[in-house]
């Protein structure tokens, strides 16, 4: 840094102070102003390329905006060298002037940072939103000084006076510019992160600041000539600028200067804090700028016909930004919409088969427990649990075990007409079938006969049975006895059970099936008690057990990485 304001004071001093003649020396000033502007824009562009966020954003338009400010002052050196026009006045090269502070606005923006409902929007959001509050800004100053001094030059009858008007405009953005970093370096997160950056850019622009208010006062004195020692503002602005964009960020890591409160708490309330006052902001020049015509109007009877065009300009620019905010909170509610039931969805389905989970599961089986008991409706509850499913697992790995677990919840899922099936865990399933004890049975038969049907797992035909338990709700009293023969037959009175005492007895007879031989259904009937269901494919269905080819190598050898089964 001391090295390149060494450079920048020694060419001010080469300049100013007209020891090779005052042409050279001139085409000196405009050389070193025009190399330090394509130079600030090369290092704002670079350095925005190593970093993100806010950090990359003010980067990138401070970059376009120099890169503005060099095309304007290729023009002044033009006219100033070639032309040899001492000072141009009103000439095209104000245009690349002018467009630097509406690229320069919304850099000092970028400085409040982004809230995750901007950053959400995207990019191009970002920018568009950027470049619009940059332009209501400019303007928004631009029709209230026009309205309060700016007009009142343009229309006396000096024959500079829009000479005049494009001059002190400069100065104008310049401390608008410089009051904006004020109000960022008071807000404690900002200056605490961006101090060095800050620091420099507004050292730089108040340079820019001191030069275009002497350019402004020559003008307004009729001067034909511009000091080259005059232009050193512009020259050490520049250079200021593009140390600016080569800092690094300095970071307040002090937990002490937290105050004891929850640090992501406060940078998300800091954040969006800025964001309110960046959002407010070009709204609050409007109001400005209808309080002062208000003014204007009721003591003059009238409006400048100047004031009156650039004041829609600005409402409709603020109605774009206000047209893009709207879409662009619509889209958010729509995205926050769907992502609610998305978690809606997953917080009551299994992740694998698609299936209700078991917490969602006791909800409905807590309805159904309380309906039943009300004298509202009949349920039943089926307890399903697949035989020997480590064996599929064991030869064709956890993958292939969870595509035949998807395959079999689709099957259990058809077999369900009136009722809800959900995954309990694993290998076991719950059904929740709204009828009588017999139509809950044949549903646990036609379950069955559904899972026995073979499938194919790597070009491997597969089937698989299973062992039911069914209890129909409101019907028992309570759970037998834990040490009641499993060979006979338990009995309970009949009378109203909770829930857990239901799912032990549906347990109880899933087991008592599997004890007796596999893929069976065991059900507790009206009377309390435990009983085999029989269906017309009793034979086929008991002792199934998966089935695959022969020849397979050891399963112990086939087991696939671990997944969710």
């Amino acid at each position: 840094m001391t090295v390149v304001l060494g450079c920048v004071l020694a060419i001010v001093l080469l300049a100013g102070s007209n020891v090779l003649g005052q042409r050279i020396s001139v085409l000196i000033d405009d050389v070193a102003q025009l190399a330090g502007g394509i130079t600030a824009t090369v290092v704002c562009w670079r350095t925005a390329s190593r970093r993100t966020g806010s950090e990359r954003q003010w980067r990138v338009l401070m970059a376009a905006g120099m890169a503005c400010w060099s095309a304007g002052m290729a023009v002044w050196a033009f006219y100033r060298s070639a032309l040899d026009m001492p000072l141009p006045t009103a000439s095209v090269a104000d245009v690349g002037f002018f467009l630097f502070p509406i690229f320069a606005v919304p850099a000092l923006l970028a400085f409040v940072g982004l809230s995750p409902r901007r950053a959400a929007a995207g990019a191009r959001h970002v920018w568009v939103m950027s470049l619009l509050d940059g332009a209501v800004v400019v303007g928004s100053l631009f029709v209230l000084s026009w309205a309060t001094v700016l007009g009142a030059v343009v229309h006396s009858s000096e024959s500079e006076s829009i000479e005049f008007l494009v001059a002190i405009m400069y100065p104008i953005t310049d401390l608008v510019l410089v009051a904006m970093i004020v109000l960022l370096v008071v807000i404690p997160k900002i200056a605490s992160r961006y101090r060095t950056q800050l620091t420099l850019l507004g050292a730089g622009i108040l340079m820019m600041a001191i030069s275009d208010s002497i350019y402004a006062y020559l003008v307004a004195t009729g001067a034909d000539f511009m000091p080259v020692l005059t232009d050193g503002g512009f020259i050490a602005g520049i250079a200021l600028i593009a140390l600016a964009a080569a800092a690094p960020r300095t970071v307040d890591d002090d937990p002490s200067s937290l105050h004891g409160s929850d640090p992501t708490a406060r940078a998300y309330t800091e954040t969006v804090t800025g964001e309110r006052t960046q959002l407010l902001l070009p709204y609050a020049l409007m109001g400005a700028i209808g309080i002062v015509l208000a003014i204007l109007r009721v003591q003059t009877g009238e409006l400048d016909s100047t004031v009156v065009v650039l004041g829609v300009a600005v409402v409709l620019l603020s109605l774009v930004r206000q047209v893009i905010t709207l879409v662009q909170n619509d889209n958010l509610l729509r995205s926050l919409s769907r992502a609610q039931a998305e978690l809606t969805y997953r917080a009551h389905h299994d992740g694998l088969t698609g299936l209700l989970n078991r917490s969602s599961f006791d909800e409905h089986l807590r309805a159904a427990v309380h309906d039943a008991r009300a004298g509202r409706g009949r349920a039943v509850l089926l307890l399903i649990d697949l035989d020997d499913f480590k064996s599929v697992n064991d030869r064709f790995g956890h993958g292939g075990g969870d595509r035949l677990l998807v395959e079999l919840a689709r099957r259990l899922d058809r077999c369900v007409v009136d009722g809800v099936v959900a995954r309990f865990g694993g290998d076991e399933f719950t059904a929740l079938v709204h009828a009588d004890l017999d139509t809950g049975c044949a549903t646990a038969v036609r379950i069955a006969e559904a899972m026995r049907t073979a499938h194919e797992i790597d070009g491997h035909s597969v089937s698989i049975g299973v062992c039911v338990g069914v209890v129909q709700i409101g019907q028992v009293d309570r759970t037998p006895e834990d040490n009641s023969d499993v060979h006979g037959c338990d009995t309970s009175h009949t009378s109203g059970v909770d829930e857990d005492e239901l799912m032990r007895l549906a347990d109880r007879a899933m087991y008592k099936a599997k004890h007796e031989g596999k893929a069976g259904i065991y059900a507790y009937d009206t009377a309390g008690t435990l009983r085999a269901v029989s269906s017309g494919s009793d034979q086929a269905i008991l002792g199934t057990r998966p089935k695959m080819v022969a020849g397979e190598p050891d399963p112990a050898r086939l087991i696939g990485p671990p997944t969710r089964t």
